[in-house]
C-alpha cells in the first residue's frame, strides 16, 4: 500500500468533491490500497461487482462507491458516494501525492550537479545528484530533474515537469509544460538514417530535434529520436508506455496512447486519440488517422483510416481477423478431409 506523511480525514476529502456521504466513524487516513489489503486508515474504491467479497471483508477507513450503491452492504463503513468512483479516487491520489511530495516543497540543487554558466533555472527547481545541465539550457519553474540526468546544450524544458533518474535529453530538444519522463529515457538521439553508397552505409546527419507538447508522459526506457530535418513531435496529452521506440520525424497528435514495446518507423503520422496496443509495429511513412485502434502485436503496413479497428500481422479489420483466428483451429480437419477426397479422386 502507498502510505502518505500528510494525513487526511473523510470530511476533508468530501469537502472538495460533489458527493454525498455516509460517515459512521472518525478516522485519520494515511494510505491508499486495494480492498483486501486495507486497514482502518486506508482509502479504497469499489465499482466492479466481482470484488463484492473483498468489499464485505475490507477494513477500509473510507470507500469511494457509486451514487446508487446499496449502503446496507456496508452499513458500518465510511462511504463516499459519487459518480465514477475510480476516476475520483485516482484524482485524490494524484492530489495527495502533490501534497505529500517533499521535493515539491522547496528548491534543492545537489552539490554534485554540474550547471553551465549560461543555463537558466526557474524558481523552485530540484536537481538531483550528478545531473549535468548544458550551455543555454532553460528550465521552467517547479521542475524536478532527478539523479544522473544529462540535459545537453540548448534544451528548453517548461514548468512543472518531472524527469526521473538516468534520462538523457540531447541538444536542441524542446519539452513544454507538465511533462513526466520516467527513468532511462533517451530524448533526441539520432534517427536511424543511412545511405548505402560506395559499398558502405553512410550516416545521414540528423540535425532536427524533438518537440514534446504539454501534459505528455513517457514511460521508462523509451526512446524518441530526433528528426533528420525539422522536428519529431509528440502531441499534447499523449501517453507513451515503457520500452517504446519513436523514429525520426514521427508526428503524434493529441491524446494518443502507445503501449509497451510499440515501435514507429521514421516519418509515421499518428492522429488524435489513436490507441496502439503492446508490441505494435508500424512501417515508415504511414498515416494512422484519428480514433484508430490497433490490437496487440499487430504489424501495420498500410495507411489506417479514421476510427478503424485493426488487428493482426499484417493488420486487417479486427472482426475479420478474429474470425480467421477462430477458423484456423479447424484447418487440420479441413486439410485431412481435403487429402482424403484427393486420394479418392486419384483412384478414379
Amino acid at each position: 500500500m502507498k502510505k502518505f506523511n500528510f494525513p487526511l480525514t473523510p470530511k476533508k476529502i468530501a469537502s472538495k468533491l460533489d458527493c454525498t456521504t455516509n460517515f459512521t466513524k472518525k478516522v485519520k487516513l494515511n494510505n491508499v490500497t486495494e480492498l483486501h489489503e486495507a486497514n482502518e486508515h486506508s482509502v479504497c474504491f469499489f465499482e466492479n461487482p466481482k470484488f463484492m467479497d473483498a468489499l464485505r471483508e475490507t477494513k477500509a477507513g473510507l470507500i469511494f462507491v457509486s451514487k446508487d450503491f446499496d449502503k446496507s452492504l456496508k452499513p458500518n463503513a465510511n462511504l463516499l458516494l459519487i459518480d465514477k468512483p475510480y476516476i475520483h479516487f485516482v484524482m485524490l491520489v494524484r492530489t495527495w501525492l502533490n501534497l505529500d511530495n517533499p521535493k515539491m516543497k522547496k528548491s534543492r540543487i545537489d552539490n554534485s550537479a554540474k550547471i553551465a554558466s549560461s543555463a537558466f533555472l526557474g524558481k523552485n527547481i530540484v536537481l538531483g545528484s550528478n545531473c549535468v545541465i548544458g550551455e543555454n539550457v532553460n528550465i521552467g519553474d517547479d521542475t524536478i530533474i532527478e539523479s544522473n540526468c544529462v540535459i545537453q546544450d540548448d534544451v528548453r524544458i517548461g514548468k512543472n515537469c518531472h524527469i526521473f533518474p538516468n534520462t538523457t535529453i540531447y541538444e536542441d530538444c524542446v519539452l513544454k509544460n507538465n511533462i513526466i519522463i520516467h527513468a532511462g529515457c533517451v530524448i533526441g538521439a539520432d534517427g536511424f538514417g543511412y545511405i548505402f553508397h560506395n559499398g558502405i552505409h553512410n550516416k545521414i546527419p540528423q540535425v532536427g530535434n524533438v518537440i514534446i507538447e504539454d501534459d505528455v508522459e513517457i514511460g521508462a526506457n523509451s526512446a524518441i529520436d530526433r528528426a533528420t530535418l525539422g522536428s519529431t513531435i509528440i502531441g499534447k496529452g499523449t501517453k507513451i508506455d515503457n520500452l517504446v521506440q519513436v523514429g525520426h520525424n514521427c508526428k503524434i497528435d493529441e491524446n494518443s496512447i502507445l503501449c509497451a514495446q510499440t515501435g514507429l518507423a521514421g516519418s509515421t503520422e499518428i492522429g488524435k486519440t489513436v490507441y496502439l496496443a503492446g508490441q505494435v509495429g508500424v512501417a515508415g511513412h504511414l498515416k494512422i488517422d484519428d480514433g484508430a485502434m490497433i490490437g496487440a502485436q499487430s504489424g501495420v503496413t498500410n495507411d489506417v483510416p479514421k476510427d478503424a479497428k485493426l488487428f493482426g500481422s499484417p493488420a486487417i479489420e479486427a472482426g475479420l481477423q478474429k474470425r480467421i483466428m477462430v477458423s484456423e483451429k479447424y484447418l487440420p480437419e479441413v486439410v485431412k478431409e481435403y487429402r482424403k477426397r484427393q486420394k479418392a479422386k486419384d483412384k478414379k
